[in-house]
């Protein structure tokens, strides 16, 4: 295992694996890790430097809604790689605008996923892996006996928790909901009044998505790769890779799915779920 990807789902693998079977010496590494790029850690602070004029000019802007010029102006402080992506996704999220707060994190070109989670502030990763409407997100998750990080996790690659956002597929909010789906889902749990536009409702949307999910679960017998999978290419795609068979485990069935979009899509919410178990539940 790679110190460079600790983060990525072949990582979070091999630790789970490791606990199983214990202690073991470990073989040479072998000789193509030689040409991996070392990952310098960044020193990140968590204390905004309140007294920076960049910093100051950047909250202005965002007063302004001129968000296209708050990271430039952060940029050019002497010292904005020490806290500039804390400062831009904070003031997003000062304005509840929890999607852009995210996306800036993500494109802040900091190695996070090769980074031990206790070598960077904590909060930095609550940013990174943030958790809005989760009142909504527990009690549902509750309902359905579902675990909350997984469904944080899956609306974190839906919709990075904009809860107006349409996609080109037409689906809709925070778990990314075709109508149709929308609609069963209210129709079977007796949801009242019920329209498209009910889909961009946070607490509607949580509500029937996580139904939603719960069925797909029960339909592959909780095995979550597989429901996953299923919520990103459909269940008739799923039971044909499954049917396949030959698979000696469930991550080799993953990394076989020809799907490359359905293929990263399960890794980075397996892998996601870990690290917010990381951050919030010290696991």
């Amino acid at each position: 295992m790679n110190a460079n990807y600790v983060n990525s789902y072949y990582a979070i693998l091999g630790r789970q694996r490791a606990n199983v079977i214990g202690q073991r010496t470990l073989p040479a590494p072998a000789p193509a890790l030689a040409s991996v790029r070392h990952v310098d850690l960044p020193q990140l602070t968590a204390t905004l430097p309140e007294n920076d004029p960049h910093l100051i000019k950047a909250r202005l802007l965002a007063n302004a809604a001129l968000n296209e010029y708050i990271g430039p102006e952060i940029q050019g402080s002497a010292t904005s790689a020490q806290w500039g992506a804390l400062a831009q996704a904070e003031i997003y999220q000062s304005f509840g605008e929890n999607a852009r707060s995210l996306q800036s994190m993500k494109h802040s070109g900091l190695p996070f996923f090769s980074l031990p989670v206790q070598n960077v502030p904590t909060v930095y990763w609550q940013l990174l892996f943030p958790r809005p409407y989760w009142d909504d997100l527990t009690a549902n998750a509750s309902k359905n006996g579902l675990d909350p990080f997984l469904v944080a996790s899956l609306i974190r690659q839906e919709s990075e928790f904009n809860p107006t956002v349409v996609s080109k597929a037409n689906a809709y909010g925070l778990m990314q909901l075709l109508p149709s789906t929308g609609k069963g889902e209210a129709k079977r749990l007796g949801v009242k009044g019920f329209t498209t536009n009910s889909l961009l409702n946070p607490s509607t949307n949580l509500e029937l998505g996580e139904a939603d999910l719960r069925q797909s679960l029960d339909r592959y017998g909780g095995q979550v790769e597989y429901a996953l999978a299923a919520y990103n290419a459909g269940d008739a795609p799923v039971r044909n890779w499954i049917a396949q068979g030959g698979y000696q485990d469930v991550p080799e069935w993953v990394e076989s799915i020809p799907y490359t979009e359905t293929r990263e899509y399960v890794q980075g919410i397996m892998r996601n779920r870990e690290m917010y178990r990381a951050v919030y539940a010290g696991r």
